[in-house]
């Protein structure tokens, strides 16, 4: 499996989501399919964005205004 320098410079929580979608990819497209680097720059791309959404506060910042459902 291919491993970029990207990947192992990440904090353990992304590496750790990263790990999982590559498991994924093993198990749905096989070993050499799951070893493309397009395929694995998307995984790498998909994990980045989980671990951004997830450092992103719940709560609203300052004084924004609610959504209102109306």
């Amino acid at each position: 499996m291919v491993r970029s320098m990207e990947s192992r410079a990440m904090s353990p929580g992304p590496q750790a989501v990263l790990e999982e979608l590559r498991r994924s990819a093993l198990e749905t497209y096989g070993e050499e399919r799951s070893a493309e680097a397009r395929l694995q720059t998307a995984l790498l791309a998909a994990a980045t964005a989980v671990s951004r959404v997830i450092q992103e506060p719940l709560e609203p910042l300052g004084n924004e205004p609610l959504p209102t459902h109306g």
